[in-house]
């Protein structure tokens, strides 16, 4: 059910850019500002005059731009809807009745392992496509940028490729298991 939460919220980055609610006593307001798409030196500049986010926000409602956010959302977002949906059938697999349950569970908990490596590797890249499809209606103009937090993008790796190697060594024994049990 996550997973479908968050595939149906893709196309939300393209239709409400920048999307923020503001609460007060009275209720609350949701309003699009584009600019908190942007990193602080880049939202900075385009906020420090009306005609800079004018500007921005006229490149920001082209249609090609919207098409990008949703393209840049599905990079980062799709990954994580196939992480939720493998971790999701897989339990229902283990809350299955019969024999061989664990067994069923261990190819969605892979495609879920896999999933989260494309996750892990997909943050920096959606944030370089977000920087560069942004950067055209900046006061500095249309440029190349790449941006990788390595500790992130290190962590969130190594913890990936630990859950992986976890699923495959219980692959192993569960392989092994029966192939004992065909020789008894």
């Amino acid at each position: 059910m996550f997973a479908a939460i968050v595939a149906l919220g893709i196309p939300s980055g393209g239709i409400w850019p920048g999307a923020r609610s503001h609460c007060e006593d009275g209720g609350c307001v949701w309003t699009m500002k584009p600019a908190l798409l942007l990193e602080e030196d880049d939202r900075a500049s385009v906020m420090a005059s009306g005609d800079a986010e004018r500007a921005f926000d006229a490149h920001v409602a082209r249609p090609i731009v919207r098409l990008g956010l949703v393209g840049v959302d599905l990079v980062e977002s799709g990954p994580f809807a196939m992480l939720l949906l493998g971790v999701g059938l897989a339990l229902r697999r283990l809350g299955g009745r019969g024999e061989g349950t664990f067994a069923r569970a261990l190819p969605w908990l892979r495609r879920a392992s896999i999933a989260a490596i494309l996750w892990a590797i997909a943050r920096p890249v959606s944030d370089s496509l977000m920087a560069m499809l942004l950067a055209p209606g900046t006061p500095s103009g249309a440029r190349w940028q790449v941006s990788v937090d390595l500790v992130e993008v290190g962590t969130a790796l190594m913890l990936a490729i630990a859950a992986y190697a976890t699923v495959w060594a219980l692959e192993a024994g569960v392989r092994t298991q029966q192939d004992l049990a065909e020789i008894v």
